[in-house]
């Protein structure tokens, strides 16, 4: 802010208005005021300033002290202008401040469009409408890059110590390193003691792996979270090794909900309604009676029935994974249906795919990961503040399990 004391308020005002009848409100003719124009008006509301701060300023010593050239960088483009100067290096124009925020405006405006899904075609249309301004695909993947140092800034904060539970689940992107491969980006959410959700991390794994996952857990661990009651994911490649490495007291729930669409995915169309019906047999959700033991009994009748027609079954079913799918018996029964799948995190990644479902491609790495991040602040503001109020009559037990295991 400019050190003018006298109606700085209003002369901020009305320099804002000044530029903005340039480049806005007579944007159709802009091609018609010439850039010397456009000079001659910035370097005479400076001199002016000068004059002004140099008026009111209590120390006598201080003087004019010349000018130095600046690039202004305007909606109408870029401006070399001859900046006046004090003698003491006290005077800092309003000017340059206003054009500043001027640009920076279109940029999020631009990176906003962006983040929303629109094409950079789509985004070249709605400046050029509004400002006039011609933007390249280069334009918004340079300002996307402008909000990479932001984005890790928020990958690096500290968390909390402990966590309820935390959710992890894929987004699938079409990313180029040397050619452009399809790869799994990893959203990861927290679900904290005070019942709140939270998104803690974005994480690029292209080659899905117990090192890979290491490192992700790594991560969280290096931001503070000491203990995680809970796990819940799909069948991710080796996480549940990484988990029992890095937190070894967590339990691990693989979601419930994508075992039974990937079985009913693979069997033929005439036996769907019956599996799916023993399938619902086998995890009783809402039996507030059921216990580990039960299930697993009746999930081994299940691959019995079957096992002839669709082998796999058995393959699914290693006895070293079987109980992953029956953690969620453990809990108190009014968070079963909270912790039995993924879908808390699903509902988020669906917002997420509605975005990048108009990018064919990614340049790079950050890049999609900038535009996941985007969405993830926006829509965590939206929804993912709410507390779980659900949870808060099995909050005391969910707290004595921590020093279970």
């Amino acid at each position: 802010m400019s050190n003018l004391t006298i109606n700085s308020v209003h002369y901020k005002l009305f320099l804002e208005k000044t530029i903005n009848d340039w480049v806005v409100q007579e944007k159709d003719n802009l091609d018609l005021v010439s850039q010397n124009i456009i000079q001659t008006v910035l370097e005479a509301l400076l001199k002016a300033e000068r004059k002004e701060f140099l008026k009111i300023d209590t120390n006598l010593s201080n003087k004019a002290n010349g000018y130095y050239s600046r690039l202004a960088k305007m909606i109408s483009g870029v401006v070399d202008i001859k900046v006046p100067r004090d003698r003491l290096g006290l005077f800092k124009p309003l000017v340059l401040e206003i054009i500043k925020n001027d640009h920076e405006k279109i940029d999020k405006l631009a990176f906003s469009l962006y983040s929303k899904g629109l094409s950079t075609r789509d985004i070249n249309n709605v400046l050029k409408e509004t400002y006039n301004l011609n933007c390249s695909p280069q334009y918004i993947s340079n300002i996307s890059s402008s909000f990479l140092e932001i984005r890790r800034k928020w990958q690096e904060r500290n968390l909390d110590n402990s966590y309820y539970a935390i959710y992890i689940d894929a987004i699938h992107l079409n990313i180029r390193r040397d050619t452009v491969l399809n790869e799994s980006v990893y959203v990861v959410m927290g679900l904290r003691r005070d019942l709140s959700r939270e998104i803690l991390g974005i994480y690029s794994i292209p080659q899905e792996s117990a090192s890979g996952w290491q490192e992700v857990l790594l991560d969280l661990k290096k931001r503070g979270i000491k203990e995680v009651l809970l796990f819940v994911a799909d069948g991710l490649k080796s996480l549940e090794t990484s988990i029992h490495n890095i937190y070894p007291r967590s339990y691990f729930q693989k979601c419930v909900v994508h075992l039974k669409r990937n079985i009913l995915n693979r069997v033929r169309a005439k036996d769907k309604l019956e599996v799916a019906l023993d399938l619902k047999q086998i995890f009783k959700i809402d039996d507030l009676d059921d216990i580990e033991d039960m299930a697993i009994n009746r999930l081994n009748n299940f691959i019995d029935k079957w096992k002839n027609k669709y082998p796999y079954l058995k393959r699914i079913f290693k006895e070293e994974v079987l109980s992953y799918y029956f953690t969620y018996l453990k809990f108190p029964f009014i968070t079963r249906r909270m912790i039995y799948t993924t879908n808390w995190i699903e509902r988020l990644n669906k917002e997420i795919r509605k975005v990048v479902k108009n990018k064919n491609s990614f340049p790079g790495e950050d890049s999609a990961l900038t535009l996941i991040w985007s969405k993830v602040l926006e829509v965590e503001r939206r929804i993912y503040d709410n507390k779980v109020t659900v949870l808060c009559p099995a909050k005391e037990d969910l707290d004595k399990m921590f020093f279970k295991n």
